[in-house]
C-alpha cells in the first residue's frame, strides 16, 4: 500500500491510497463499505477509523487497518486531479539520525560515530512535495540531504533488532535540508535543521510490503537536474534494524514517529569548492520505490 494524504479542488487533505492512475480516498470507500453493510452512522464510524492524519491512523492500529483491509467499495478519484500533501506532517517525534553513510563521514572531515548522532526536528519544518524551501534569513549555505524516512507503525520500547522492523509501517522520502552555516555555530547542530521549510517529506508512504528490504535502496539528489547525490542503503552505518532497537532503548517509540536515518556523500558541504541552494534553484530526490519528491527554493 502506498499511503498518500490528498486534496481535490482546494479541500482539507485526507488519506487515500494509489491505485495506478487513481487515488482511493479511504474514509469515502471505507463508510462506503459500511453503508453497503447497512451501518446508519457510516460516515460518522468511517471519520473516526481512517481520520484525516496518518498519525491518528496509524495510532488506531489493527482497528483502523481492519477497517481498510475490509473495503469492497472502492471510491476512487483520478490521480490527475489531485494535489498530493506530505504524507505525515503531525508525527510525535522526529528523530533525525547524523553521519549515517561512511563516504558522508568522511567527505565532511567527521570519524564514523561510536554510536548514531542523534537530532530533533519539529513540525514546523514539514512541508508538501511541490511547496518550497525557504532559505533562512541570513543564511548562505542551504544545504540538501536526501534521506529514507521511517515511520513508526507499533509502540516500541527495548525492542531487539531482529524484531525491529516488526514495529515499522513503512518508508518515505525527507529532504533534510540544513543551513550550514547555522549548524556549525555551535556543537549542536539545531540551529541549522529546525527552521520552517527545513524538511520536505513525500511524495507517498509505502508500507514494508512495497519496501521487503530497505537495507537495498538507491537514493539519488538533483540540484536544477545536475546528480548531486547518488548512493545506497546498503552503506549505511547503523541500519533501519539498529536505528529502531537503539532509539526503543532510550526513549518509547510511538505510531507516527518519523525517522531521517542520515544522508550519503554528495552534499553541498563536501565539495569542493562547497556548492549550495539558491533561490529559484529546483531540488529534486528519488528513493528506489518511494517515488519523487521535488521542491523550488525561496529566499524567506
Amino acid at each position: 500500500m502506498k499511503l498518500v494524504r490528498f486534496s481535490t479542488n482546494g479541500q482539507s487533505p485526507r488519506l487515500g491510497v494509489l491505485q495506478d492512475d487513481r487515488v482511493a480516498d479511504l474514509t469515502a470507500s471505507v463508510a462506503a463499505t459500511l453503508a453497503r453493510r447497512g451501518v446508519v452512522r457510516s460516515r460518522e464510524i468511517a471519520a473516526t477509523l481512517v481520520p484525516a492524519s496518518t498519525r491518528e491512523f496509524l495510532e488506531g492500529g489493527a482497528a483502523s487497518a481492519d477497517a481498510v483491509a475490509g473495503i469492497t467499495e472502492w471510491v476512487t478519484v483520478p490521480r490527475s486531479g489531485i494535489r498530493l500533501h506530505a504524507p505525515i506532517t503531525d508525527p510525535g517525534k522526529f528523530i533525525c539520525i547524523g553521519l549515517n553513510y561512511r563516504d558522508h563521514a568522511e567527505e565532511t572531515g567527521n570519524p564514523i560515530p561510536k554510536a548514531p548522532p542523534i537530532f530533533p526536528k519539529w513540525a514546523n519544518a514539514i512541508i508538501d512535495p511541490g511547496e518550497p524551501i525557504l532559505r533562512p534569513r541570513g543564511s548562505t549555505q542551504l544545504d540538501w540531504e536526501v534521506e529514507l524516512g521511517v515511520v513508526i507503525g507499533r509502540t516500541a520500547r527495548h525492542v531487539t533488532r531482529d524484531s525491529a522492523l516488526d514495529h515499522v509501517f513503512g518508508y518515505t522520502i525527507v529532504n533534510d535540508a540544513s543551513a550550514r552555516d547555522f549548524q556549525f555555530l555551535t556543537s549542536q547542530w539545531g540551529a541549522g535543521k529546525i527552521f520552517d521549510t527545513a524538511a520536505p517529506v513525500g511524495p507517498w508512504l509505502a508500507d514494508r510490503a512495497e519496501v521487503p528490504d530497505p537495507h537495498a535502496l538507491d537514493l539519488k539528489t538533483w540540484v536544477n537536474g545536475k546528480l548531486m547525490q547518488n548512493g545506497s542503503t546498503k552503506n549505511f552505518i547503523y541500519d533501519v534494524r539498529y536505528l529502531v532497537s537503539y532509539l526503543s532503548g532510550l526513549m518509547t517509540l510511538s505510531p507516527g514517529d518519523l525517522i531521517a536515518t542520515g544522508t550519503p556523500a554528495g552534499v553541498g558541504l563536501g565539495m569542493k569548492p562547497q556548492v549550495f541552494m539558491n533561490p529559484g534553484d529546483v531540488c529534486r530526490m528519488e528513493i528506489t520505490g518511494l517515488g519523487t519528491l521535488e521542491n523550488p527554493v525561496k529566499e524567506d
